[in-house]
């Protein structure tokens, strides 16, 4: 595995109108690439707009400075969206819950499922208005969660175009279509604490405790996201570390292997996106494109903002692998997006 993440310029595939066109074929390769060897890439000229990133991460900013009561009123642990508050996740099993707070938000369907719901299709949770104004919080993220759904889909037409040479036949625009419709589609918005001025730590409240938050700690444990692809997005605070291993990933990453391991700074450009392959897609994939373990541990000093849009599918999507000697199958069975999505958050929740 590379010692750096790669930067792709993804404006020659967005520009060019030819499918045939060697520009967009390098667009593919260079993707491909990466998803074969770091399962991480960055993405510049995307198409999304600085002022839309902009106004998410102040929205972000807007709710985080709440009150925690108030924060406290728009928690749901049965729909899984709203607020999260600090220790309530636990990313690496076995380790000091994660030292994050959250505001999760998923799609927005034009028709609104009715009650009684299946798991990942509650309504969104909002704040009231007199809490926050819809100008300040919902509508910059509706607007931005429906322009990164669009470059999310464009991503996942490279990544499914990059496979063709691997699997002969693959029909993928059919494929992609069947993942692609009305697609599990969440972002959430993190705020990590930092420490004091003074350099000495600083305490946060979380979970019905005290915690406190010193300089080089990890604030959220080594992990592999769980779906299909995520897109990030970063304050310019760097904190994002990937794991370097020699040679293939292994049980989800945890440390204490007998590979050579160094973890790889990530650069933190406001503009820029952080794409990486989730579990899913690499089994999918019979391990073609890697699911590379990350962490983020405190290294600027100050508190940093960054909000992950997780692109999971359909969530009756059934994952068949696409290498027919690669196995999907879990307990004899295969999976759906839904319950694979359903046993991983089972496990990360405290």
């Amino acid at each position: 595995m590379s010692t750096t993440i790669p930067t792709i310029d993804l404006s020659p595939y967005l520009t060019t109108s030819d499918s045939n066109d060697p520009k967009k074929a390098t667009v593919i390769a260079a993707i491909r690439e990466a998803c074969k060897t770091t399962g991480f890439f960055r993405i510049t000229h995307h198409g999304v707009s600085p002022l839309l990133q902009s106004d998410l991460l102040t929205a972000a900013k807007h709710f985080f400075a709440l009150p925690l009561a108030t924060k406290r009123r728009y928690i749901d642990t049965i729909a899984r969206k709203g607020y999260e508050e600090i220790g309530s996740q636990m990313l690496q099993q076995g380790t000091r819950p994660d030292i994050k707070e959250c505001y999760f938000v998923g799609a927005e369907p034009a028709m609104p499922k009715e009650p009684p719901y299946r798991p990942f299709e509650y309504p969104n949770i909002w704040p009231d208005a007199s809490v926050l104004p819809e100008a300040v919080f919902k509508e910059p993220i509706l607007k931005y969660h429906g322009a990164i759904c669009e470059l999310a889909r464009t991503i996942m037409e490279i990544l499914v175009k990059g496979l063709e040479d691997d699997f002969p036949g693959l029909r993928s625009e059919k494929l992609l279509q069947d993942f692609c419709q009305e697609p599990c589609a969440s972002l959430r918005l993190l705020r990590y604490p930092g420490p004091s001025a003074g350099g000495n730590g600083s305490m946060e409240k979380g979970k019905g405790q005290n915690i406190w938050v010193h300089r080089g700690e990890i604030v959220a444990g080594a992990h592999t996201d769980f779906g299909g692809i995520t897109l990030l997005l970063q304050d310019g605070n760097e904190g994002l570390q990937v794991l370097n291993r020699q040679g293939r990933n292994g049980d989800q990453g945890r440390e204490g292997g007998q590979e050579a391991e160094a973890w790889v700074d990530v650069p933190s450009t406001p503009d820029a996106y952080v794409v990486n392959i989730g579990d899913m897609f690499e089994r999918w994939t019979g391990g073609r494109y890697r699911s590379t373990v990350h962490r983020v541990v405190n290294v600027c000093g100050r508190e940093r903002y960054s909000v992950p849009f997780f692109y999971d599918g359909n969530l009756d999507f059934t994952v068949r692998p696409l290498d027919k000697d690669a196995s999907l199958k879990e307990d004899g069975r295969e999976v759906t997006v839904r319950g694979y999505l359903m046993k991983k958050f089972e496990e990360i929740y405290l």
